[in-house]
């Protein structure tokens, strides 16, 4: 006890000598904001600048001042992005050197600063409030002009030095497409990078790409929305193609109809479509032969994943580059477009990749292109599609075969021409000279308006399998063409005439890819012995109500083989029958398969198609060893 009395009495005794005495001198000060306005805060005591000596007592301006006074400030820092760093926040002893104030009342501070720079780019004065005492607050939010080695700083947009201009310091012009180059501070690893360590809002360092623009990232990040992940989907009545509890399964429990298939999304359920996030698919699985099955996994999307800089929003939280603060070389938010089948379809990489002419190297860069298999590729062991790389460097167009990768030096186009619907995964890579690799991701879909029916088996080749397809009302035999169904024997795409379902000809491309008048129904692809091709029925405009069945006929052969039947309503898949479990006893001719009943709903381009398929719980796929009848007006055909 009796240190902390000696303590307080020296306290005391050198702030008496510190402050004492003379009253013709200011009041005692720790800075220039204790002090009147005309005077500085020199050894402890408000005086008139210049002067070595205390001024002339406490007068001063203790009046609240015009929005066009503009004085000078005193005191704080900025570090000149506009947030204040000084210390206003601590509380001093002194009381208020201008008398009273009425609570609330804000008092403009002096401006510390050059005069020129007050209120120009980010610098302002501080402010003070007047406390509930009738004191006044301490001065707070002075922004002063800001420099480094006596250059205004550069790649942020602001204007530091308060000049009027921002980032014209004499190294920026690097910055803004010159050719001077700092002689510090730059990336040894990579001499087109530089870090700056601090840019935008932002507390973390980032690479900045050379030529960067005004970095001003004010989106605001959404955040994931999750229930919580020890949920059932099914018992909470969560079923939506969504991954609700992200737990990584899409409908977990969720009941599902043998072959049904539909959009699914296995990030967070407030991701979806935002960004490059996109859809997949999922298809219900059948076990024990029940008519009720389970959803699949969820394929063939695309989920959220670390942002990085290609102008595009990758981990989905609505902000592209997310704090990147970067110029992007690439633009990977590009749209791509449809595609449709049997015409060709061209993407252009030149308007992906270096649209600035930062590198102009794309004729000397490495291009990659990459597709997934579509729904049959795996069933037909070919891709159902031919692809091509095409460039203006002779020798490098591609080789044109059905693949799933095209590569080679400046392939900076690609050209690929599909055979069935669907929706594949497009991944390029670009690799630069320098090893420099830059990488896009995209769903292409492939749409066909109407009702499309394709069909593909593991036999092709040796085994003859025919689609057909009736419509309920016309239709009253499956292999007849008096009966008027759709099949290879009447319904060919270039036959001159054809059954009559009441549709208008329409506009449509061949399997050669020409654009002609096309007759609906028709059969574009008829395979009887080539290896690896599918077949499929059109019906590009369909009536609201109308209802078609889906058979497939054993033509010829010996072998055991497993058709899959792929619907497509206004080019969505609808349902994927055959693949699990697979068609039992389909060895040989005249074995038919009653595959589904479609139910058309809306107008040509709707996806809204009802579908029943043909199920027996003993054995799964309806198969018979003849062709049966069409029996059109029986709810069990």
């Amino acid at each position: 006890m009796k240190k902390i009395i000696f303590i307080l009495v020296c306290f005391l005794t050198a702030f008496i000598l510190s402050c004492g005495g003379d009253e013709t001198t200011g009041g005692s000060c720790e800075s220039n904001f204790d002090c009147p306005l005309g005077q500085v805060c020199s050894a402890g005591r408000c005086a008139a600048p210049d002067s070595s000596e205390g001024g002339s007592g406490e007068g001063g301006s203790g009046s609240e001042l015009s929005d066009d006074e503009t004085g000078h400030n005193g005191g704080g820092n900025s570090d000149g992005h506009g947030e204040n760093t000084d210390d206003s926040d601590v509380e001093y002893d002194e009381g208020p050197i201008t008398g009273s104030c009425e609570p609330g009342k804000i008092q403009k501070c002096p401006y510390q600063g050059n005069p020129s720079t007050e209120n120009v780019g980010p610098c302002k004065a501080a402010t003070r409030t007047c406390k509930d005492d009738e004191s006044w607050g301490h001065c707070e939010g002075e922004v002063l002009p800001v420099s480094e080695n006596s250059e205004e700083l550069c790649t942020n947009g602001i204007d530091d030095d308060c000049d009027g201009v921002a980032d014209n310091g004499a190294t920026c012009s690097y910055w803004n497409g010159g050719t001077e180059i700092p002689d510090s501070d730059t990336d040894t690893n990579d001499p087109g990078v530089i870090d700056v360590g601090y840019t935008g809002d932002y507390n973390d360092a980032y690479q900045i790409p050379i030529d960067s623009e005004i970095c001003a990232d004010t989106c605001i990040p959404i955040k994931s929305e999750c229930f919580p992940s020890d949920i059932n989907e099914a018992d909470v009545g969560l079923c939506n193609g969504l991954d609700d509890d992200c737990d990584g399964v899409v409908d977990e429990g969720c009941p599902c109809s043998p072959g049904q298939t539909q959009p699914c999304f296995a990030g967070p359920p407030n991701f979806r479509n935002v960004g490059t996030c996109r859809d997949g698919v999922q298809t219900c699985k059948v076990t024990m032969r029940a008519a009720t099955g389970v959803w699949g996994e969820c394929v063939g999307g695309i989920t959220p994943k670390q942002d990085v800089c290609d102008n595009a929003d990758n981990n989905c939280n609505g902000c592209k580059d997310d704090k990147l603060c970067c110029a992007p070389p690439i633009d990977c938010a590009f749209d791509i477009g449809v595609a449709k089948p049997f015409n060709d379809k061209l993407i252009d990489g030149n308007m992906i990749y270096d649209t600035g002419h930062k590198f102009n190297d794309a004729d000397t860069a490495t291009w990659e292109w990459t597709l997934t298999k579509g729904p049959c590729d795996i069933v037909l062991e070919k891709t159902s599609f031919t692809t091509k790389g095409a460039t203006t460097v002779a020798g490098l167009s591609g080789d044109g075969t059905a693949q799933t990768k095209v590569t080679g030096v400046g392939l900076s186009q690609f050209k690929v021409k599909f055979q069935l619907s669907g929706s594949y995964v497009l991944h390029l890579k670009v690799t630069r000279p320098n090893g420099e690799v830059y990488e896009c991701e995209w769903v292409l879909r492939v749409v066909s308006d109407g009702l499309r029916i394709e069909l593909c088996w593991d036999t092709t080749g040796s085994v003859d399998v025919d689609l057909h397809l009736g419509k309920n009302g016309t239709t009253q035999e499956w292999a007849t063409s008096s009966g008027l169904p759709c099949y290879y024997s009447n319904c060919k795409y270039d036959a001159s005439s054809g059954p009559n379902w009441g549709y208008a000809n329409t506009q449509n491309y061949d399997k050669s890819g020409n654009l002609r008048t096309m007759r609906n129904p028709r059969l574009d692809i008829d395979n009887i012995s080539v290896k690896g091709i599918p077949e499929n029925i059109n019906v590009d405009n369909p009536n609201n109500g109308d209802v078609f069945r889906v058979g497939v006929k054993y033509f010829s052969g010996s072998k055991l083989t497993h058709p899959v039947i792929n619907v497509y309503c206004g080019g969505t898949l609808k349902a994927t029958y055959g693949v699990e479990p697979q068609v039992s006893g389909f060895t040989s001719s005249p074995y038919f398969w009653k595959v589904v009943e479609i139910k058309w709903v809306g107008d040509y381009a709707s996806d809204a198609c009802e579908l029943t398929p043909r199920w027996n719980d003993g054995t799964g796929y309806v198969v018979s060893t003849s062709v049966p009848s069409y029996n059109a007006n029986t709810t069990n055909w």
